[in-house]
């Protein structure tokens, strides 16, 4: 620990050894304001102040100072200077040292009052401060930003638009400008509203019509400040709260014409419509060999006729004889993108001479193609280890057919293995569980019956997925568990931003064969009786998805939720009542889940918060029951509670007293961990660290803590405060924390290795011996120096993808 210390001081010390006489290693660049008045959004403002300097200095890792790009080139100065091409440089890998530039001061400074006066600062100054640090060589530029007030918008007027109609459609949607009185002007806004009355006149046939046929004119001359109506409110208020000074504003006038393009304001439709769904030069719209499909006014041309053109045609969005719109266009593009069929989608416009009528343009729709590999193959790795264990591991192979029967209908397979094991003191192997499943699914881009054709949008994106599986649980010398699934379920996208999943049906034949010690155990607990026995699961349940994410930019939070609610039984239970011997077991409960998570953006990070559950509660045959053991929940792994092993976990307060672990041959080492209710919260701060090879690899880094747990949701007389109570729910609460690598490779998959450690430790004295009497916590029991601790608390969760 103290050698690394020792190398990081080092090497931040000695980064410019390499300077000639007179020169200067930039050490870091940074904005103050001297005036914050009615200055808002200032972590923002001073991030895009930061970018819009020309020289920056090396990159740093985790502390500020701590170069090791800057480093490694000193380590191979003289290598590195002789061969500006090496592709360690090149790959930025290494970074040659940064040396301070007097004459981009300025340079800088023009560009920051230049972005100023574009967000409505238009008195802004910037002036540096630049401090020399004679014996290390460095310099640290400070930019002293005074931005002055920045204008509101006051009224914004239309210049006379010589085309009715076009005056008629920007008039109707007016109501959705982004210019509104007593905002704060900035350019962006104008172009926000530029591209917004270029989307309106799209949307109603103005196919050439573009944002350079819209210009702006700034008045602020008319008058100083904005007028304030005086009545005898205004005065009143103003003589109360002694009114700051108003602050400066402008009028916006706009000026829409067909300058610069003689069709901006004639109206587009469309004629006839071409697609080429393996599409390879020009050659394909004369080639007589193809083979020509045809519905409506849709022609289509294949090289090979490997998907349906009916299939294409539901999902191409332009209609022959209407007008032009783009968001038809982009419905289309995204449509058939999502078929998974196709590699690449592309679409144009071209000009039909052949029709003239209406006063309108026409114009013929052309998409092209190409084909997509019709198999895929994957595979995901999980792993993780615990105090209860010494390694879980498991492996997720994945194939995957997008183009079943000529119909985009895909087809995946997915198989699943993993296994738990122990290595006890004595040095023994000790194999927990067995898990193997097998899942196929077949989903149709489109509603199955009983949903006919006439009850529904294509523009809605339906889908159906029709799934059946089979999995194995086997916990060694307790039980053997299978599980056969099946379920049919109907998708659709109800806006851009949100989606639903109902599943009309879906079936869970549970049988379980249990060992004689394990029985034992069941006999005696009814809460494992009832969680551990073989049933019939018949039921439905409704997903609903809400995620802005895709709406989402560079600095906007956006969100994800999901909301769930699932019944079973009452089918299966009505039928009972007529033919009481239809089935002996089935599982009668409703269940409730819920899926909430919020992103914070900035530059360099970004803050992940979540917070998820549910709560199952049984009625009818079930009612002085608890839900199948499947259908409970759990808590702990690698996307849960990760200082705890999955299904370790609670449920609540509850202590085993039995002293077996889990390497013990007894039915008392049993430890899944299972509840009718779970909550759980999880925070991550999530940073970026370095780039490899041009950002090919990427490494990131998170901070993150988890909190949450499991309880009963009947008082069970074999599990002691595991029920769930609103007074209890601080003590039953289990904290945990911990740091993680995330590796980006080529935005293609995330490695994932988080190690955490539990924090607060509910009902449970095992760690520490005075842990139940102050109420589970244990941070004041850390001791990182002892290496007994770090072996019995540390928690190390391997895994692909983010946790959420």
């Amino acid at each position: 620990m103290a050698l690394g210390w020792f190398t990081l001081a080092h090497s931040a010390c000695n980064s410019a050894r390499h300077l000639k006489e007179g020169q200067y290693l930039l050490k870091s660049n940074s904005v103050e304001f001297t005036s914050n008045k009615y200055l808002t959004a200032k972590s923002e403002l001073t991030d895009k102040l930061l970018g819009a300097i020309v020289q920056k200095p090396n990159s740093s890792f985790i502390v500020d100072g701590f170069k090791p790009k800057l480093f490694l080139y000193n380590m191979r100065y003289n290598k590195y200077q002789n061969d500006s091409n090496n592709f360690q440089l090149e790959s930025r890998s290494v970074e040659a040292p940064v040396i301070y530039d007097s004459t981009t001061i300025v340079q800088s400074e023009s560009y920051m009052e230049s972005y100023l006066f574009h967000q409505g600062y238009f008195y802004a100054k910037v002036k540096d401060t630049t401090v020399f640090n004679q014996k290390r060589k460095k310099a640290s530029v400070t930019y002293e930003v005074n931005t002055g007030i920045n204008y509101l918008i006051s009224r914004v007027y239309f210049e006379e638009i010589k085309d009715s109609a076009v005056k008629s459609f920007v008039r109707e949607a007016f109501g959705e400008t982004f210019l509104r009185s007593g905002k704060a002007y900035s350019a962006d806004l104008v172009e926000k509203e530029r591209s917004r009355i270029t989307s309106v006149l799209k949307e109603k046939g103005y196919y050439y019509f573009s944002n350079n046929n819209i210009s702006f004119v700034l008045d602020t001359t008319k008058k100083e400040y904005k007028r304030i109506e005086e009545n005898v409110l205004t005065s009143a208020t103003d003589f109360i709260s002694k009114k700051e000074e108003t602050r400066p504003t402008l009028d916006i006038y706009i000026n829409i014409t067909s300058e610069g393009e003689d069709k901006a304001f004639r109206r587009c439709a469309v004629n006839k419509i071409y697609v080429f769904p393996d599409f390879e030069d020009k050659r394909d719209a004369t080639d007589s060999t193809m083979i020509v499909k045809k519905i409506q006014k849709t022609t289509f041309r294949y090289h090979d006729y490997y998907i349906r053109s009916k299939v294409i045609h539901n999902h191409i969005f332009v209609s022959s004889d209407k007008y032009y719109a783009q968001s038809d266009y982009d419905k289309t593009i995204t449509e058939l993108n999502q078929l998974g069929v196709f590699s690449t989608v592309r679409a144009i416009y071209i000009e039909d001479s052949t029709r003239d009528e209406g006063g309108l343009q026409w114009l013929n729709f052309v998409v092209m193609m190409s084909r997509a590999k019709k198999y895929d193959y994957s595979a995901n790795l999980e792993g993780s280890t615990g105090t209860t264990y010494t390694l879980g591991s498991g492996i997720t192979l994945s194939f995957r057919n997008n183009n079943v029967a000529r119909g985009a209908n895909l087809f995946t397979t997915t198989v699943n293995g993993g296994v738990e094991s122990q290595v006890d003191s004595a040095g023994q192997f000790h194999l927990l569980t067995r898990t193997a499943s097998i899942n196929t699914s077949l989903e149709f881009p489109k509603f199955l019956f009983p949903i006919g054709k006439e009850r529904y949008s294509i523009r809605n994106t339906p889908r159906t997925e029709v799934a059946l599986g089979a999995n194995l649980l086997e916990r060694v010398t307790f039980f053997d568990l299978v599980n056969l699934t099946s379920r049919f379920t109907y998708k659709w996208r109800e806006t851009s931003t949100k989606n639903w999943e109902v599943s009309p049906f879906f079936v869970n034949d549970i049988s379980i064969k249990t060992s004689d010690q394990f029985q034992a155990r069941l006999d005696t607990n009814e809460f494992l009786r009832n969680s551990y026995r073989e049933t019939f699961i018949e039921g439905e349940n409704i997903t609903w998805i809400y995620s802005n994410a895709a709406q989402a930019k560079f600095y906007d939070d956006y969100s994800y939720i999901r909301l769930g609610i699932e019944e079973a039984g009452g089918l299966v239970g009505g039928l009972n009542k007529v033919s009481p011997n239809l089935t002996a077991s089935y599982s009668q409960y409703v269940r409730l889940d819920y899926d909430l998570r919020h992103y914070i953006k900035q530059k360099h990070s970004t803050t992940a918060l979540r917070l998820s559950g549910g709560i199952g509660v049984p009625y009818g045959i079930s009612k002085t029951s608890t839900l199948p053991y499947l259908k409970q929940y759990f808590v702990g792994g690698p996307f849960s509670m990760r200082g705890w092993k999955i299904r370790t976990l609670g449920p609540g307060s509850y202590v085993d007293t039995t002293g077996a672990t889990s390497s013990d041959n007894t039915s008392a080492a049993f430890i899944d961990r299972t509840g009718d209710i779970k909550i759980e919260m999880s925070g991550e701060y999530r940073f970026n660290i370095f780039k490899l090879f041009s950002g090919l690899l990427q490494f990131n880094g998170a901070a993150f803590a988890d909190a949450g747990n499991i309880w009963l949701a009947n008082k069970s007389s074999s599990y002691f405060d595991a029920e769930f109570h609103f007074k209890n729910l601080y003590r039953d609460f289990a904290v945990d924390g911990g740091l993680g690598i995330r590796i980006d490779i080529s935005s293609l998959f995330v490695l994932r290795v988080d190690a955490a450690i539990p924090l607060k430790v509910p009902g449970d004295n095992s760690i520490v011996s005075e842990s139940y009497l102050k109420q589970g916590w244990i941070v004041q029991d850390i001791d990182l120096l002892y290496n007994k601790w770090w072996q019995k608390n540390l928690v190390w969760n391997i895994a692909i993808g983010y946790p959420f």
